[in-house]
């Protein structure tokens, strides 16, 4: 049997040559010491390493388990085999595991990065990562992975600038490690700042990272719509893989597998460019070529067709989207969007009697989907068949189980119908299990803000969404919100902030210019209407009338909010020095303690209900 000191140097051997990626010479190293030690602590970890690494995930967790096995008070099994359930996306498991880890060591830096990582995989335990991120830092002050999984759990909340923040400093401790470069490139890229992030790019590749660091490159660009400016940034990166650049049309030829990939990310591309950036309209141009030649290479392709369909939806363009969708539902080929997204054209269509046949097909062909079911129910309650949408709605609910996403959709079904109270309790039903479910907070503020006239709860409702606004669109009607209240100064930071947000979706900038014109806008405001109309590119703005600003004058003495009513009524009586309508309330709002005036404003304002579940 060979001394402790020869396996302890041929492990020391073999751990360097998997550093040099030479797994090849070091696994049969490692197999020779198990031969003769079958319980070698440092056999089995960097044999459990080097099969990780070596994307022999299934060998990596058993060897990983019978380190477990003949080590059970070292944390190295435990946090091996987490590492591998965490990359197959078993979080439960790998959580059980970095479980048992914390109990052995409670300090240990890299169990700990790894837990914060894992938890942060589960919305409702993002403080608990973010807790458990921070302590790994004041453990391992100096290893920049701390920081970036610091990063990381900001990342799963859309914290991007605290993320920025985060992967600077990893990358002072670490600045030539090229997975925190690539990190900090994909934190840079969320937050629009192209330039940072090329350089950060460019910089991974120039230090020749390992495969699985340069496809983590691609898969980023990719799923941010291939920014044009990081087109060459993406070719080099398909040069270190050797494989086809895929991001432009033709390079798939006729070969089925490469068209399929292709087809995948033209869809990412598709998904993730939004009218904001320069470079967005951009991506959707290229990504239509894409489409286009990937079609004329093969037009029976399904995920080509399907993206097809799925552009005429984001077009508007309902017939051409029929046109595509029809076949692909006849062949069996449909996915559950398509069916949501022909069922929205047809309804577009007011071709209602079509759209509720092709829902229950739906229905049929997804007997287990609450979206399914959710969308059949649309279009019954838009046909006022009442009755068979409440019964869509309930079962909808039983379908949906916990997933709460789901069961918002059916509430839905009961804004839909008028049946306000009902989808108020539904909503707060929700929100007593999840009280910061985002969709559920925002589709129950607008119903106390439409269907009630209640901004105040409005308000509230809105602003305890915790998730970030990465689009601005919820943001920009909160700031509409406050504009009705009254709190002008916060609407205007609230519109600002919406305007720059750096992902900013394309309903945002048009929902401003509604809101805002519905009400004059009043002159404070109107630079910031300016600013939209010249951003969206779209018609010259709407004249100020003395209606629409009589509206928010009126609007905002409902809400108390009587100095701001004054600078309207003042705006007015500018315009037409004769109005009098103007001129009586102009009175009552500079004098509201005159008895005859405060009875005329008691009559008018709305005192706040305050519903005590918000």
């Amino acid at each position: 049997m060979a001394d402790e000191e020869s396996l302890r140097t041929a492990v020391e051997r073999a751990a360097a040559l998997i550093q040099l990626d030479r797994h090849a010479e070091a696994e049969p190293m490692l197999r020779t010491v198990l031969a003769a030690d079958p319980e070698h602590f440092g056999a089995l970890a960097n044999l459990a390493w080097l099969l990780d690494l070596a994307d022999r995930r299934p060998e990596a967790l058993e060897t990983a388990r019978l380190l477990i096995a003949h080590w059970p008070q070292d944390t190295e099994g435990f946090y091996r085999a987490a590492l591998i359930h965490k990359q197959e996306q078993d979080y439960d498991e790998a959580l059980e595991l970095l479980t048992r880890a914390l109990e052995i060591a409670p300090d240990e830096g890299r169990v700990l990065r790894l837990y914060a990582q894992v938890v942060g995989r589960f919305p409702d335990r993002r403080a608990e990562a973010l807790a458990a991120a921070d302590r790994a830092i004041e453990v391992d002050p100096q290893v920049g992975e701390s920081f970036q999984t610091r990063a990381m759990v900001l990342v799963d909340d859309y914290r991007w600038r605290e993320a920025e923040v985060a992967m600077e400093q990893a990358l002072q401790l670490e600045p030539t490690d090229t997975g925190l470069l690539i990190q900090a490139g994909i934190v840079k890229l969320r937050l629009g700042a192209i330039e940072r992030a090329r350089e950060a790019f460019t910089s991974a590749l120039r230090l020749k990272p390992r495969p699985y660091r340069v496809r983590e490159v691609l898969d980023t660009l990719e799923t941010q719509g291939l920014p044009a400016p990081l087109l060459d940034v993406y070719t080099l990166g398909c040069q270190a893989l050797d494989i086809p650049d895929l991001g432009t049309p033709g390079t798939a030829g006729t070969d089925a597998q490469l068209l399929r990939d292709q087809a995948r990310v033209a869809a990412s591309m598709w998904r993730a460019a939004v009218y904001n950036h320069a470079w967005s309209k951009d991506s959707r141009d290229r990504c239509r070529e894409l489409v286009a030649a990937m079609l004329e290479a093969d037009p029976t392709l399904v995920p080509a067709r399907i993206l097809a369909a799925e552009i005429a939806s984001d077009d508007d363009r309902y017939e051409d989207l029929l046109a595509l969708a029809m076949p692909l539902i006849a062949e069996g080929e449909a996915t559950r969007a398509l069916f949501r997204w022909t069922v929205y054209a047809l309804e577009e269509l007011e071709r209602l009697d079509e759209a509720l046949e092709l829902a229950t097909e739906g229905r049929r062909r997804f007997p287990d989907s609450s979206e399914a079911v959710s969308l059949q129910g649309r279009i019954l309650a838009e046909m006022d068949r009442h009755d068979e949408a409440v019964a869509a709605a309930k079962d909808a609910v039983e379908l949906a189980g916990d997933d709460l996403g789901a069961l918002t959709s059916a509430a839905n079904i009961y804004k839909r119908l008028d049946m306000n109270d009902e989808a108020k309790e539904a909503y707060k039903a929700i929100l007593r299990v999840s009280p910061t479910q985002s969709t559920t907070l925002f589709q129950l503020g607008s119903l106390y803000m439409l269907a009630y006239q209640d901004h105040r709860a409005a308000e509230r409702l809105i602003q305890r969404i915790e998730l970030p606004d990465v689009g601005g669109d919820r943001t920009a009607v909160l700031a509409q919100i406050r504009f009705q209240l009254g709190k002008w100064d916060q609407a205007l930071a609230d519109f600002e902030t919406a305007l720059a947000t750096p992902m900013r979706a394309p309903i945002t900038v048009p929902g401003i210019i509604i809101g805002l014109q519905l009400f004059g806008p009043p002159k404070r405001f109107q630079p910031l209407l300016d600013k939209c109309v010249e951003i969206h590119a779209a018609e010259p703005a709407e004249p100020v009338t003395t209606e629409k600003l009589s509206l928010a004058a009126f609007t905002l003495i409902k809400y108390g909010a009587l100095p701001e009513a004054a600078e309207v009524l003042h705006q007015i009586l500018e315009m037409d020095p004769e109005n009098y309508e103007a001129t009586i309330m102009a009175q009552v709002v500079a004098d509201p303690d005159e008895p005859e005036h405060a009875e005329a404003l008691a009559m008018v304002y709305v005192e706040d209900a305050h519903d005590e579940e918000l």
